[in-house]
């Protein structure tokens, strides 16, 4: 009967530690919440706004793209990747290349068939202020 009493008394120490641990993790992890879209701005010299959005309809993936230069921005580049998830890892499905002066707004399509997408685009911009380079992630479709 000790000895189970023993055990009970440890295993209720070592329950109340790990939910002392949780609400610290759980704690600190709401402290480092990133800031709602539109309450900051982009870190670049170039670009105001870089967005990718994917949408897939009846076998028709379409690929809407809208960058968005700031004041001084004299050339934008941006290659989209569309990609699908095979044997667990993500290919290249097809590629558009997109160039602009001050804003880029496409909407690319191609046809697909059943699986899981996603969008991400690599963009490059150069102006007065700098030269910026960086990536954007996009969403994931399942079709």
């Amino acid at each position: 009967m000790r000895r189970i009493s023993k055990g009970i008394a440890t295993f209720l120490s070592c329950f109340a530690i790990f939910l002392f641990m949780q609400s610290f993790v759980t704690g600190k992890a709401e402290e480092l919440d990133t800031p709602a879209v539109g309450e900051f701005e982009l870190p670049y010299q170039t670009i105001r706004s870089a967005t990718c959005d994917l949408s897939i309809s009846s076998g028709t993936a379409s690929v809407s793209t809208v960058i968005n230069g700031k004041s001084g921005t004299t050339s934008i580049s941006a290659t989209v990747y569309l990609e699908i998830l095979e044997g667990g890892m993500w290919h290249v499905y097809i590629s558009w290349p997109h160039s602009g002066g001050t804003d880029i707004d496409t909407t690319d399509s191609i046809a697909v068939s059943h699986g899981v997408y996603r969008v991400r685009m690599s963009v490059s911009a150069t102006g007065s202020n700098g030269n910026d380079s960086f990536n954007v992630n996009g969403n994931t479709v399942g079709y």
